[in-house]
């Protein structure tokens, strides 16, 4: 090759290394972006240059990276399927509104997801269709869900976590209201149903779970063979709703470890807690059951015990009893 020609060579190489080079930010995804209620969704998704949805923001998001709103704004449904933090509670909050779909989808392998300052709404007290779940959690390692507002998801639950794998759920400081259908049983606040052989781990913390048809919170192993769920629920308000709390193991399908403590069940129209089936371990301590129609319902051989400190009178039809009585260690 004469000197003519390696010239060419290296002028050529040089060219494609510094197109390499500008090209790779546009392709990188960013690990903190934000949105704005006069976002658009063509942007990179900058402090500068916001996005409009969820959904656009998401797809320039690293994974394990954040999501920030600027301001208030309609900022739409999205289904997750990567390691993301979607956090509006230090701004105005920003919402979402779900006519017939569901609010927020995780579904991806080993994801851990954080979902904060949003407000749900299903639109299930309008003449709009209503919205299925607020959050459905199909598949992945963690949701955390804090200072949030969930509700009016007639078609199904506020949360609906249901994982096909081992996964922890955490509920902080988050009202879940007026959600549940009155021509299906299976809706309400929140469901709790792990896949065949998983175990789910929920606590529920300073939270309000009030006015949802059917029930409050739903336990349920039914016709889920090798599932355990452990669940601990503190400082928590379940209010006016068709039942308060429901944990449900029928034989031969799964298990529940149930702790109640420093709570609230009342004025819930059917039962304030019913326990239906032996597999389940629940313990209550320092919580008032009253104002409801029955205050406790064991089912099936299901067993109560309670820390000696339980305020449970007043109740409509009955009261109800905790099975025995635990020594405080």
């Amino acid at each position: 090759m004469n000197i003519f020609g390696k010239r060419l060579l290296v002028a050529a190489f040089a060219l494609l290394a510094s197109s390499l080079i500008y090209a790779t930010p546009a392709a990188a995804q960013a690990t903190r972006t934000w949105i704005s209620g006069v976002g658009d969704d063509v942007n990179p998704c900058s402090r500068t240059a916001p996005c409009k949805t969820f959904a656009g923001a998401i797809s320039k998001t690293a994974a394990g990276g954040e999501i920030n709103c600027l301001d208030p704004g309609g900022f739409g449904t999205v289904t997750i399927t990567k390691s993301i933090s979607i956090i509006c509670e230090n701004n105005p909050e920003g919402g979402i509104t779900a006519s017939g779909v569901n609010g927020f989808i995780i579904n991806g392998t080993n994801v851990s997801v954080v979902i904060a300052g949003i407000d749900l709404e299903g639109l299930g007290n309008t003449a709009v269709g209503s919205g299925t779940n607020g959050i459905t959690f199909l598949n992945g390692a963690s949701l955390v869900v804090r200072n949030m507002k969930i509700r009016a998801f007639r078609n199904g639950y506020g949360i609906n976590f249901a994982p096909n794998s081992n996964a922890q759920l955490f509920v902080e400081n988050t009202i879940i209201s007026d959600s549940g259908s009155a021509s299906t049983v299976t809706t309400g606040g929140i469901n709790v149903a792990p896949a065949t052989g998983v175990t789910a781990r929920i606590a529920i913390v300073n939270s309000q779970i009030v006015n949802n048809l059917n029930v409050g919170l739903r336990i349920d192993t039914t016709g889920i063979v090798g599932s355990q769920i452990v669940a601990s629920i503190n400082n928590t308000q379940l209010i006016n709703n068709g039942s308060g709390l429901l944990i449900k193991t029928p034989a031969s399908t799964g298990t529940a470890d149930f702790t109640l403590t420093d709570s609230n069940i009342t004025q819930n129209t059917g039962y304030g807690m019913i326990i239906n089936g032996a597999a389940t371990t629940a313990r209550v301590g320092n919580t008032t059951i009253t104002n409801n129609g029955t205050g406790i319902m064991l089912l099936s051989s299901a067993i109560v015990k309670s820390y000696g400190d339980n305020r449970l009178d007043g109740n409509t039809t009955a009261d109800g009893a905790f099975s025995s009585t635990l020594p405080k260690k």
